[in-house]
């Protein structure tokens, strides 16, 4: 995903026990991702370890930048799309596989990539780190997984 990030929506879909996220972009595509509980778990202990390296989770969450979203309701907008423009088609991509970078910038390029084929890459800056991790933790609860959410947890071996 090369365009501009506009919405992501993180949801708990009971009939398939998946979390599927959907991610609009300014250019108006909807991109759409399934995660499994397994690659739920290793997409949260990067962004564990992402958020740890910066600071935790209390100072990610009360910059200026990170509180001014919370305030213009970036965690209560209900999510809006009614675009037809699908990249990875109508019914999305099994996630499958994570590659991570840090640009110079400290921006955290997180590749969520299918078996085969094309993925998508989310550029987030310390507080979209914050946002969706946020975003992330309410799906799990909502799948009732009941693993451990730990903030100290180091990044699995099978991420690249």
């Amino acid at each position: 995903m090369t365009n501009q990030l506009h919405q992501i929506n993180i949801a708990y879909i009971d009939k398939e026990d998946r979390l599927l996220m959907r991610a609009t972009t300014k250019n108006g595509d909807e991109f759409r991702v399934w995660f499994t509980r397994r690659y739920a778990a290793l997409l949260m202990d990067i962004l564990n370890k992402g958020m740890n390296e910066r600071g935790g989770m209390t100072s990610l969450g009360s910059k200026a930048q990170t509180t001014n979203m919370i305030k213009d309701g970036a965690l209560e907008k209900p999510f809006e799309s009614n675009l037809t423009n699908y990249p990875l088609g109508e019914k999305g991509m099994l996630a499958f596989g994570i590659k991570t970078n840090i640009t110079k910038d400290k921006i955290l390029n997180l590749q969520l990539l299918p078996e085969k084929g094309q993925g998508i890459t989310l550029n987030l800056n310390d507080s979209l780190i914050y946002m969706f991790h946020n975003l992330l933790s309410q799906g799990i609860d909502r799948a009732d997984w009941n693993f451990k959410q730990d903030q100290d947890s180091a990044a699995s071996e099978h991420i690249h």
